[in-house]
């Protein structure tokens, strides 16, 4: 008989970063076993309206994600096990967990929220005593490197009982789409090399860093050009500051996409001079493989897991 597991969809909805992409792909992989059977479930408040991305039997719980924090952070009014139905545990695949009397296993993806706390929005760090309760009853967790299993175990360490209850399974590299390209992405980099950073402009990524690197490197190599991937974020001021600061000549040569679909990230991996990657903490870092998948440079930080996944090629 097949275990039926509860199985949190929401990081897919929308704009994919990282997490959803993995969330994403791990659907599409346990769902082709025979073992488990996955119940697709949604806390999002509109995720209806973007049913098309998601299982036909998605079961949708129509709260606010917002407001299920505020209330799972000092309560554990509102469990979901009824909406569920019949199931055998819990998988909450992105930190949030809702209270359940069934066997809970959590996806750690990193620790940002309790090692940089100034790197993240406040609802972000709301998340981590929601964890620590869940911790407190005994759950397990998921994480997607050795570099981080030690993260947790330090700054999560009080609250668990037991360390090989933490379990270390890597993420795989979703497979990417080989389709032609967009017109537009075509006409980006005009023939010239240029250096791919891929990542939603948040702190972290360390974007502004890289753009003043950018302006030392276009002074030995004024044809080289860089293009920075990703949705709008937090670190848009930085960003906008780092390019101002750079001479005219080396701030055209640089361009913020925007997000990008599959397609066109594949195209832009598999002919990018370089992929960089400087991220201040990293719980995986999955743009590494996809350009290790396709046989493209890499530079990155040795931060959180970048080192171990990036291996020799660091």
């Amino acid at each position: 008989m097949a275990i039926r597991v509860s199985f949190d969809m929401t990081p897919v909805l929308g704009r994919r970063t990282g997490i959803g992409n993995v969330v994403s792909h791990l659907y599409e992989s346990i769902s082709q076993t025979t073992d488990t059977e996955l119940l697709s479930y949604t806390l999002s408040y509109n995720a209806r309206s973007l049913q098309d991305e998601l299982p036909s039997n998605n079961i949708f719980i129509n709260y606010p994600a917002s407001i299920m924090t505020y209330l799972w952070k000092y309560t554990s009014i509102c469990p979901l096990d009824k909406r569920m139905g019949d199931f055998d545990l819990w998988h909450a695949t992105n930190y949030l967990a809702p209270p359940t009397n069934k066997p809970l296993l959590i996806t750690i993806h990193d620790v940002t929220m309790l090692k940089y706390p100034e790197l993240v929005p406040t609802k972000v760090r709301a998340i981590a005593p929601i964890i620590k309760k869940r911790l407190d009853s005994g759950t397990h967790i998921h994480v997607p490197a050795q570099a981080i299993k030690l993260d947790v175990l330090e700054h999560f360490g009080d609250h668990i009982s037991d360390p090989s209850k933490v379990h270390v399974v890597p993420f795989s590299v979703p497979e990417l789409i080989s389709k032609p390209p967009t017109s537009a992405t075509k006409k980006l980099v005009k023939g010239d090399p240029y250096i791919l950073c891929i990542g939603t402009l948040e702190p972290r990524k360390n974007h502004a860093r890289l753009i003043k690197a950018f302006g030392i490197v276009h002074k030995s190599n004024p044809n080289i050009r860089m293009l920075l991937v990703g949705a709008d974020g937090p670190a848009r001021a930085q960003v906008d500051s780092a390019m101002a600061s750079l001479h005219p000549k080396a701030r055209a040569r640089i361009v913020l996409t925007g997000p990008v679909n599959q397609a066109d990230r594949t195209h832009l991996l598999k002919h990018a001079y370089l992929v960089a990657y400087p991220s201040l903490y990293e719980g995986f870092g999955l743009p590494l493989l996809e350009a290790m998948t396709m046989n493209s440079p890499i530079i990155t930080s040795k931060e959180g897991s970048l080192e171990e996944v990036g291996g020799d090629s660091v």
